[in-house]
């Protein structure tokens, strides 16, 4: 059974990119004009090697918006992507759906605390309450999809009493509040909560308080009869790895979680409308961006309605979507007036570079560059580090204020960040330190290191120029902890509760070194596709890279380029590349794995184990963990490479035993070719590991539910 996806398969088909320029320009567009140009011909190039038939993307920064299209909205008929492509947003709709409640509540018509009945009086009650507030941040207990083979196909057009009754009857997951459960069931409760305290329907009370407002004209509810202007077509890989057409599923079953269908310039008018303060006041905007916790002091990463998730320090909120037709993403920087909306019109499309790309082009700074560190200690005091500047640079980002300036409170952090962040901490109890280095972001932990590195975030603003602190977000949390030891030697009458840990300073000055010779012109502008010349690139990086301990982490990119031979037919470039990450980045599982499957591919499936096995033994919970293994069979399948995703998967029971969903997804596979013996077969070995197993379970009663109405037939 398929849960999630990795990229490995890439199918390339010729696409025409088309190009029609800017939608708005400031006064002085040609401040973008370098970027743009060199976006286009970024986009242009990757359009041609990924599956994706069309793609929108734009940005807006301040008073600028450019959007454009890429490739076809309409294959068959050969209609070219345009900015005002309309596109299903899915998800991307909980972000509106959440302002929709905070609107009510804001005008007094909503208690955020109350129980859902008190709006929706036909939902029956659950074990628990559930209040509005819970459902808004995923912690409500209630339930995702349980059966997507039955939720996720439907035919017919439901209104909200039909949609809420799929799952009114489920339990709940957990006991709302203690769990973090992505629910697309609880936002459609959010749209009937909408409804009852409103008196409108979902789609006119949207159209009333936001789309309206905001002029976001090409945002409707989505309407398989309606005649929609700019309607895209939706795509998918076919079981030889060929693009097809999406199968109809009409949405209205998921009308406030992902029924809406829009433009990447209508989600830029969205982010703008929020930066203007059109729709909520500062304080609501501030409660629906601010990250909810369990019970027990744990970050979601989610507030209302929107992932809430820093990077390069900055302060961020987003949300991605994901269903029949369609791939969707928003990301918006209240701090710095920026957003980036994306949607194409293929159901495994790999929008990511897309947004990389133009966020480094535009913002002049790597997307979230990762740092790589061949020693296991190293590694977990980088990311101590890491986590103190992405919490404590966005805090400050978002704020221009320190999360405290007691000083009691000061040293408690400062003592929480110098007990974990060394390697003397980590030699004691690596467990432990490990432990208090995940754990450090979290309420439950005091907020420790938002509230040290706030700290340090504001000491360094009031030091440096502008220009020298924003570089802070593009250098990261190396050069981040330098400065601010810099700056407590160059201070005396700094508090030692205050300081970090002498150990820590040192390292942080040795690591800076290494980085500012390794963190290049070359290195910060390396771009990885599938005409990357690897023993080039991978020569200069090991000439650059050679005696340092922290450098630049590519496997990333490399992996690209595997992925996108691999997907050309090229096995043994795919190889080259993947075996190039292993080479330079030893203690990298990815590698490892990629480079497993191309010799899987090439029939040598000793090799292919070897390797499996190796990247197991470097992250058991990585890519080579049950769970990394079986997203990777899915890919071959979906590249029209079954036979080969079997094979993978008996590598993944040799290495997993234990695993039912292994056995699972070798029944689903043997069953998509008529093979319905040796399903049922697997589905029972499944059913041996785990007798609970659900899906399993179901195949079976349909299976043979099916056999028999033949046999009667």
């Amino acid at each position: 059974m398929f849960r999630a996806a990795h990229k490995w398969i890439v199918v390339a088909i010729p696409l025409l990119a088309v190009s029609l320029g800017p939608i708005a320009r400031a006064s002085q567009p040609t401040k973008y004009g370098k970027a743009i140009k060199s976006f286009e011909r970024f986009a242009e190039a990757r359009i041609v090697e990924d599956p994706i038939p069309g793609l929108s993307i734009g940005f807006m920064h301040g008073n600028f918006t450019w959007a454009q299209g890429f490739g076809f909205s309409d294959l068959e008929n050969q209609v070219k992507a345009k900015p005002v492509s309309a596109y299903r947003l899915a998800s991307v709709t909980k972000p509106m759906t959440a302002i929709g409640v905070l609107k009510l509540m804001e005008d007094g018509s909503l208690d955020l605390d109350a129980e859902v009945q008190t709006y929706v009086s036909y939902f029956p009650r659950k074990s628990f309450p559930v209040t509005v507030r819970l459902l808004l941040g995923h912690l409500g207990g209630i339930s995702h999809y349980r059966n997507y083979d039955l939720e996720g196909h439907f035919k017919d057009h439901k209104d909200t009493r039909e949609a809420i009754a799929v799952f009114e009857g489920f339990d709940l997951v957990a006991e709302p509040g203690t769990q973090y459960q992505y629910s697309s069931y609880g936002y459609n409760l959010l749209g009937a909560v909408i409804e009852g305290a409103s008196g409108q329907a979902y789609g006119d009370y949207m159209r009333e308080i936001l789309w309206g407002p905001l002029g976001m004209d090409d945002t409707r509810m989505d309407d398989p009869d309606a005649v929609i202007p700019n309607r895209v077509r939706g795509y998918r890989p076919g079981p030889g790895g060929e693009v097809i057409n999406s199968e109809f599923v009409d949405i209205s079953s998921r009308f406030a979680a992902g029924g809406t269908r829009s433009t990447v310039l209508d989600l830029l008018k969205f982010a703008k409308g929020l930066s203007a303060g059109q729709v909520l006041s500062a304080q609501t905007k501030d409660l629906m961006w601010t990250s909810m916790a369990t019970r027990d002091g744990r970050l979601t990463d989610y507030g209302m309605g929107w992932g809430v998730q820093p990077v390069n320090g900055r302060f961020v909120v987003r949300h991605s979507g994901g269903q029949a037709e369609t791939r969707t993403y928003l990301m918006y920087l209240p701090a710095h007036d920026f957003a980036i909306a994306v949607a194409c019109n293929y159901e495994g499309g790999g929008y990511g570079p897309y947004i990389d790309q133009l966020y480094a082009l535009v913002m002049q700074e790597r997307f979230l560059p990762d740092v790589y560190t061949g020693d296991v200690a190293d590694a977990r005091v980088y990311e101590a580090m890491s986590e103190v500047f992405q919490s404590g640079m966005s805090w400050f980002d978002r704020y221009g204020t320190p999360a405290s300036d007691s000083p009691a409170e000061l040293a408690r952090a400062f003592s929480y960040v110098n007990s974990c962040a060394t390697h003397a901490a980590l030699e004691a109890d690596f467990d432990a330190a490990t432990q208090r280095i995940q754990e450090g972001r979290h309420p439950a932990a005091g907020s420790a290191f938002a509230i040290a590195g706030s700290w340090m975030a504001a000491t360094l603003a009031g030091e440096m120029s502008s220009k020298r602190f924003e570089d802070l977000h593009a250098r990261g949390g190396i050069e981040f902890f330098d400065a601010y030891a810099d700056f407590c030697r160059s201070n005396p009458e700094v508090p030692a509760a205050q300081r970090l840990d002498a150990t820590t300073e040192e390292l942080a000055r040795a690591w800076r070194i290494d980085w500012d010779r390794t963190w290049s012109s070359y290195t910060q502008q390396l771009v990885f596709d599938s005409s990357t010349d690897v023993q080039r690139v991978a020569h200069r990086l090991a000439e650059l890279f050679e005696g340092a301990r922290v450098y630049p982490d590519y496997v990333e990119g490399l992996g690209d380029v595997a992925v996108a031979r691999f997907g050309a037919g090229d096995v043994t470039g795919a190889i080259e590349a993947a075996e190039a990450g292993m080479a330079i980045y030893p203690r990298s599982d990815r590698p490892c794995v990629h480079a497993g499957i191309g010799h899987l591919a090439a029939g040598n499936s000793e090799r292919a184990r070897e390797l499996i096995r190796r990247g197991l033994a470097l992250d058991p919970t990585g890519a080579a963990s049950a769970a990394g293994l079986n997203r990777f069979a899915y890919e071959l399948r979906w590249g029209g490479q079954l036979d080969l995703g079997l094979e993978l998967l008996a590598i993944a029971r040799d290495l997993h035993p234990d695993v039912a969903n292994l056995y699972d997804s070798t029944a689903e596979f043997h069953l998509e070719t008529g093979r319905v013996d040796e399903a049922i077969a697997w589905y029972e070995r499944a059913l041996e590991v785990d007798p609970d197993f659900e899906n399993a379970q179901r195949m079976l009663e349909r299976i043979r539910s099916d056999v028999q109405g033949v046999t009667e037939r």
